[in-house]
């Protein structure tokens, strides 16, 4: 007998289906799709047996199968230039607090300055479909990404505009910020200022 059940449990490595979860309910599988993504016309019965089924066999969806369905895949690519920059921890923290907020996911890597890296790595996020790119670039010819952009994924470039194509970009006011600095100190009457960098 305990042969027999071993037989019956899942091997290792084997992740529920759906098929499993209405098995367990006693439902179809579109009732199952249904509690799963959301959609109305499940009973509250129902509706919990399959919330039940799903928390038992710890079934989690396959978003891969949803992307091939809507072709989106609710997540952004964020390259960076070096993750140990004081600079990228804060706007890394504010980029994924708005993709959380609209239910994106965000993936991020470090080009570590450099062009190959950073080319590489754009297109590494694009082959797994992500619905838009933010780039802090680190070469200087972004052509590679035409292709993409039209193809509709959305690319947005902070800190320096993308080099030989048109595309949007969010620069900081260096110029600005350092002469509103300078100034508020000689209006605070200092005279003797240094400059770090």
């Amino acid at each position: 007998m305990a042969e027999n059940a071993r037989h019956h449990e899942p091997r290792y490595g084997n992740r529920p289906t759906m098929k499993d979860v209405a098995t367990r309910a006693g439902v179809g599988l579109k009732t199952v799709s249904r509690v799963v993504n959301g959609e109305p016309g499940v009973t509250p019965d129902t509706e919990r047996r399959v919330q039940e089924a799903i928390e038992a066999l710890g079934f989690r969806r396959n978003d891969s199968a949803r992307v091939l369905r809507k072709g989106r895949t609710a997540s952004i690519g964020l390259v960076l230039e070096d993750l140990a920059d004081p600079f990228y921890g804060p706007l890394s923290r504010a980029v994924e607090e708005v993709a959380r907020e609209h239910g994106a996911l965000l993936i991020n890597g470090s080009s570590a300055e450099d062009a190959d890296r950073e080319q590489e790595l754009v297109l590494a996020f694009c082959a797994r479909r992500v619905d838009g790119l933010i780039v802090i670039p680190a070469g200087s010819d972004h052509r590679y990404l035409e292709p993409e952009i039209k193809a509709g994924v959305a690319t947005v470039f902070v800190d320096r505009p993308a080099g030989q194509i048109d595309a949007d970009v969010v620069l900081s006011d260096s110029f600005g910020g350092a002469r509103a600095g300078v100034a508020h100190l000689i209006a605070h009457g200092h005279r003797r200022i240094g400059f770090i960098g």
